[in-house]
């Protein structure tokens, strides 16, 4: 067996249960959409249909890019909105820009790690307008109150992290590496150690790793990411007897994807194949 091939795993569903399931959340986004003048607040639950679209349609290797793009500017709005006194005029992707009322509190959903699965859209797709709103996102309203045990250990730190390093300022690495550290808290409830362990920690070691020239160490760091992606989502029940093969979360490993889509702008694409990272996105625009 060729040790730089991960293979995705198989859903415990019937194909066709997940292509019905698709075809569901894709007719939840245009009304989702249709609904943010009024509800702003759905900025994270369209993001949230967008990232499982993306994730079901690698299963049948359809357009994951534009589902991608809509999740990284739904969720980074949401974000940027907390930061601002008046509306927001954002292309979500649609055939219109939308205008965004202001939020009078954080909306159900956003956390952190949120805004950091949008990032990593964001970056997987070289999305400028999603980037640009992650950068505006103040990141301690991102999380609830009381502080959760997660954005406590190493949510909000793995958010600073990135925001930092993604407008070039070197504190962002040390912010990252308090995350790192936090991954293995044990302050964390058992199944959001579990989370943290099997796929953020690997994300952000692949974010430290991301512009090294030493392809070797990166493709390591990438094969065991996607290897404990597919474990956690094969292995691990989040809740007890609820098997999460299923989850379209799990079809597509979108931190290594954005680490693996930057190294290839940089001339240093990785030897490693996976079904978790579809090859159009990495390929770019």
């Amino acid at each position: 067996m060729d040790d730089n091939v991960v293979k995705r795993h198989r859903p415990g569903r019937a194909p066709a249960d997940l292509a019905e399931q698709l075809a569901g959340r894709e007719a939840e986004l245009a009304p989702l959409t249709a609904s943010l003048p009024e509800r702003p607040g759905n900025l994270v639950g369209l993001g949230t249909e967008a990232l499982a679209v993306a994730g079901l349609r690698t299963l049948q290797d359809g357009d994951v890019k534009a589902p991608l793009r809509m999740a990284g500017r739904a969720i980074g709005a949401a974000g940027a909105l907390l930061g601002l006194d008046g509306p927001l005029r954002a292309d979500l992707g649609g055939p219109e820009p939308v205008t965004l009322p202001p939020l009078a509190s954080r909306p159900a959903g956003l956390s952190p790690r949120a805004i950091v699965q949008a990032t990593h859209a964001a970056l997987a797709t070289r999305d400028a307008v999603a980037l640009e709103l992650f950068a505006a996102v103040p990141l301690e309203r991102t999380t609830r109150e009381p502080v959760s045990s997660e954005d406590t250990a190493y949510g909000l730190a793995h958010a600073r992290g990135l925001q930092a390093l993604l407008r070039g300022d070197a504190a962002g690495n040390d912010l990252l590496l308090e995350a790192l550290n936090g991954c293995g808290s044990n302050g964390l409830h058992p199944a959001a150690r579990d989370y943290a362990l099997f796929l953020v920690s690997p994300e952000i070691e692949l974010t430290l790793l991301h512009l090294q020239p030493d392809g070797d160490g990166f493709d390591r760091a990438l094969r065991n990411a996607l290897t404990l992606h597919r474990r956690y989502w094969t292995e691990v029940e989040a809740t007890p007897g609820e098997p999460q093969d299923s989850d379209p979360a799990g079809f597509l490993a979108l931190g290594p994807l954005a680490w693996a889509a930057l190294r290839h702008d940089h001339g240093l694409p990785s030897a490693v194949w996976s079904d978790y990272l579809p090859a159009s996105v990495i390929a770019g625009p």
